[in-house]
């Protein structure tokens, strides 16, 4: 039986999504009508309010694979085409399958995995997966009751902010950290989590707009990568120390050029790449001389584990004001082109949302 068969609530047969049927450039999305999905016995029907838009959605929409797993599926494994985005998203639960159990009606969450994808008004999501812990703390889906759908999408990013710094890099108080593309929507969160864990924070970012938000964030200094040599400043500001960790997920010159304003024993996490290529020459001798340490991190399992402890930090430091998303670029479906357009041109400050 359906999730519609068993809610007295009469659900729309199509619906709203961004699709495409063709790899390339922005102009290949499209706001559709569509079938709306059922929920099956173990599912749920969600009501899906908005959607925050990454790399790496953009990435597959171009054709390119690299090294993520094929371009013919979404970021979740539904073929095509046509192809539905994916990214992550604040839903709101509206009908249960005859066997979905311990999930509540109208309750928020934000999760990623949707079918057919995110960029939908309505999708199917496991029961199991919005389920409360038996133990009451928060779970992968949790997130702070006082936000905005918009910000609980954004919020998703928070948990990449603490596992790459906390527990990949290991940043402690007292210690400075580089976090590179720091107005970004990951960057906004990690400049407020480094702060919070008593670290000082040098942040490059590449407009004065995105300077002066980093700053209102608490950046220690801000510095202009376009206009700047990011080494020079960072060896000035630690009187020519360099920094305890770099926060990498740039890649390509910004990678290379980090080694060289690494402290002695310095950690550099690298969790991406603009370019999804993760391909180039890396010169080793930064890495002997000065006892640095690489660190790649991608969501492993040891991070899932950490998952209700960090999420219960995150939710804490939410609640009390000290970690916000920054929303300021929210575009309804039928501009989706736009919205990805933003993010490619260099121009978006904080996450890129959609909502239906």
């Amino acid at each position: 039986m359906s999730g519609r068969d068993i809610n007295p609530v009469r659900f729309p047969d199509t619906m709203k999504a961004v699709v495409y049927r063709e790899f390339g450039g922005p102009e290949v999305l499209h706001c559709e009508e569509v079938a709306t999905p059922q929920a099956g016995p173990d599912e749920v029907l969600v009501k899906v309010l908005a959607i925050a838009i990454d790399y790496i959605q953009l990435h597959i929409r171009r054709g390119g694979s690299g090294r993520i797993g094929s371009a013919r599926e979404s970021s979740y494994g539904i073929a095509g085409p046509p192809y539905f985005p994916g990214g992550t998203a604040c839903v709101e639960v509206a009908a249960l399958g005859t066997n979905a159990k311990g999930v509540e009606l109208g309750s928020r969450h934000l999760v990623g995995g949707l079918r057919p994808g995110s960029c939908v008004e309505w999708a199917v999501v496991d029961a199991k997966a919005l389920q409360p812990r038996p133990d009451g703390r928060p779970g992968t889906t949790a997130c702070p009751p006082s936000f905005t759908p918009e910000q609980v999408a954004a919020f998703g990013y928070a948990p990449v902010a603490y596992h790459t710094l906390k527990i990949a890099a290991g940043l402690k108080a007292g210690e400075t950290v580089l976090l590179h593309a720091a107005a970004g929507g990951t960057g906004v969160l990690a400049i407020q989590l480094a702060k919070s864990f008593g670290a000082r924070v040098l942040a490059t970012a590449g407009s004065p707009e995105k300077l002066d938000l980093t700053r209102e964030l608490g950046a220690d200094l801000a510095i202009n990568y376009r206009t700047d040599d990011f080494v020079a400043a960072v060896l000035e500001a630690t009187s020519g120390r360099g920094v305890d960790v770099v926060w990498e997920s740039v890649g390509g010159e910004v990678f290379t050029q980090s080694l060289n304003c690494m402290a002695e024993g310095g950690r550099m996490v690298s969790f991406g790449s603009n370019t999804f290529t993760g391909t180039g020459q890396v010169d080793f001798w930064p890495f002997w001389v000065k006892n640095l340490k690489l660190i790649g991190w991608g969501g492993s399992s040891n991070a899932e584990a950490h998952t209700p402890e960090i999420m219960e930090a995150l939710i804490d430091l939410a609640q009390a004001d000290r970690l916000r998303p920054v929303v300021r670029h929210v575009y309804p479906f039928g501009d989706a082109s736009s919205a990805h357009r933003l993010i490619e041109e260099r121009l978006s400050i904080g996450k890129v949302l959609l909502r239906p």
